[in-house]
């Protein structure tokens, strides 16, 4: 079994601010997108949000929020869904990618068992989209001092130390990230 988590908790600096997963696209929720393609992957799912709290738990499912009162970000939320798993693995996505493969978390799992790998991200015709990965539970202690020890927050620098990527052959728009206003057009 794959627990899944929803990264939500940014603060949209380039989005002006805007909470990304509830900026309507094709007149839904960019999150209702995500969660409508990763949730039959997963056997469990949670969302990572650091604001509009009661308007994700809405949707469902249940809503964690970072540890640390600043924005560390991305990986942060990945430490709160591994200390909330109970699970081996960790699927990822964003909030802001609203549109990936239905079998993206099954294909990272069997590269990751394939080649005896904590953690896999999906890398796509060259470009890394390290936000979309699985990562086992293992690697929590070592997330933890990486953020708080080390107090880095770079993503690819603590994936290449414990994983390697997944090459994925789909075009965009698949793996697109809307982070700005005029992407989501």
């Amino acid at each position: 079994m794959i627990s899944g988590i929803i990264l939500a908790g940014g603060a949209g600096r380039r989005m002006n601010g805007k909470d990304k997963g509830l900026v309507q696209w094709h007149e839904k929720a960019l999150i209702d997108h995500v969660i409508e393609h990763l949730a039959p992957q997963v056997s469990h799912l949670t969302i990572n949000a650091n604001r509009h709290i009661s308007i994700y738990q809405q949707r469902g499912y249940p809503v964690i929020q970072d540890k640390a009162q600043t924005l560390l970000g991305p990986l942060a939320g990945i430490e709160v869904g591994l200390e909330a798993i109970e699970t081996e693995w960790l699927a990822v996505a964003p909030c802001d990618s609203p549109l990936f493969p239905n079998d993206y978390v099954q294909r990272l799992y069997e590269f990751t068992l394939r080649h005896n790998l904590p953690l896999t991200w999906v890398r796509q015709n060259g470009r890394d989209h390290p936000l979309f990965c699985l990562i086992h539970r293992d690697l929590r202690g070592m997330l933890h001092d990486f953020l708080y020890q080390e107090e880095k927050r770079k993503v690819t620098d603590f994936f290449t130390r414990h994983g390697r990527t997944l090459e994925f052959n789909e075009e965009l728009p698949l793996f697109a990230n809307f982070n700005d206003e005029a992407s989501l057009k």
